[in-house]
């Protein structure tokens, strides 16, 4: 008998999750302020950039993550051709340089724009695709103090008559 009516209150509980109406963008970001005081500087970094991106919208989930000083991690997204995009990097307060850079997916080797200008916390790409498909956004955690530093990804899209301010 207890399992049963465990079940079904597990069964309503996932369906009121799963019914959910849909968060826009301004919902999800609805703050609960992290506590761990790196997040919270991301947090606030990421926050800042969705207002100077206004009346963009993100295109992409944000990445969150941690690097080892001079370690590089690689995300791939689909860009659109035509579309302008925006990409912003940060990173906590230990990062002394974070660089960022943009490239095919099927021509690693060809940077289409790069922001590795040195000592900055908070490179951001101006890219507008010519072709549509797989892109690679490499963020390069170039100097950190600590062991290892948090850093976020943005990548907003915008129309070309509301291109953000540099």
């Amino acid at each position: 008998m207890h399992k049963t009516l465990l079940i079904l209150l597990s069964l309503q509980l996932a369906a009121c999750q799963l019914f959910q109406p849909p968060m826009n963008e301004e919902d999800a970001v609805i703050e609960h302020i992290p506590d761990d005081v790196n997040l919270a500087q991301l947090h606030h970094l990421m926050k800042a950039n969705r207002e100077r991106m206004k009346p963009g919208k993100l295109s992409h989930k944000p990445v969150i993550s941690q690097l080892f000083p001079g370690e590089q991690a690689d995300i791939e997204i689909e860009l659109d051709a035509g579309k302008p995009y925006t990409f912003f990097a940060n990173c906590t307060e230990d990062c002394h340089d974070l660089d960022l850079a943009l490239t095919r997916s099927d021509n690693l080797s060809q940077p289409l724009a790069a922001d590795t200008s040195g000592g900055s916390k908070a490179p951001v790409l101006h890219y507008t695709p010519t072709v549509s498909g797989k892109y690679r956004a490499s963020v390069i955690m170039a100097s950190c103090t600590a062991a290892q530093c948090y850093y976020s990804l943005q990548t907003f899209t915008t129309s070309a008559d509301n291109a953000p301010l540099r």
